[in-house]
């Protein structure tokens, strides 16, 4: 092929891809984007779990039962055991959009004084203050069990908890009444809540 017709094989090829770029139309157009940012849910500690005082004789043995209520009471079969001072349920106060809220919370918790160890045995709440024995819901573990809220329906609901004290057979001999019983002091564990915004 001639060096004539090279070039003018190679110009006409160019003039067809030209053609073909500047024949397209273009047309832009915007989509717009809208957000609205809430914070799901907040919750707010009100008021811990207290068992208030218990007095003890040598031989002591028995359960403490505290209801969401903030009333405490032995459990059957306590013995040698008499409740004394103020007790009073745990408070957790929730704020939330509407939507449905899952709770779960840990089954068990220890507080201790140092020296000694106590396991709080069941854990159990309510949106009302009911008692112990009445509590809707009882505490199986994290993730476990979740209980569904609908935060429409009960709007920035409070949630009552209340649990049972176990104290072991002579377990209180040691107790000065100096220390008191904690969930942060020496081997204690709180009880934990979850809240999950649907």
């Amino acid at each position: 092929m001639k060096m004539s017709q090279r070039f003018a094989l190679l110009a006409t090829i160019a003039c067809v891809a030209g053609y073909g770029f500047n024949s397209a139309e273009a047309t832009d157009i915007d989509v717009t984007a809208t957000m609205t940012a809430s914070a799901a849910v907040t919750v707010a500690n009100n008021a811990n779990l207290d068992f208030g005082g218990i007095d003890f004789v040598t031989s002591h043995n028995g359960t403490v039962e505290l209801g969401p209520d903030g009333n405490a009471a032995l459990g059957a079969g306590s013995t040698n055991l008499t409740l004394t001072g103020t007790p009073a349920a745990g408070e957790l106060a929730v704020t939330s959009s509407s939507g449905t809220i899952e709770v779960t919370c840990d089954a068990a918790a220890v507080i201790g004084d140092g020296s000694t160890d106590l396991n709080v045995t069941t854990v159990v709440w309510d949106t009302t203050q009911a008692t112990y024995g009445a509590a809707t819901n009882t505490c199986a573990g994290l993730g476990t069990s979740a209980v569904a809220i609908d935060t429409g329906v009960t709007n920035d609901p409070t949630i009552y908890v209340g649990a049972e004290l176990t104290i072991g057979a002579d377990a209180l001999n040691g107790s000065s009444g100096s220390t008191p019983f904690d969930t942060s002091t020496g081997g204690g564990d709180p009880v934990t809540f979850r809240f999950v915004y649907q």
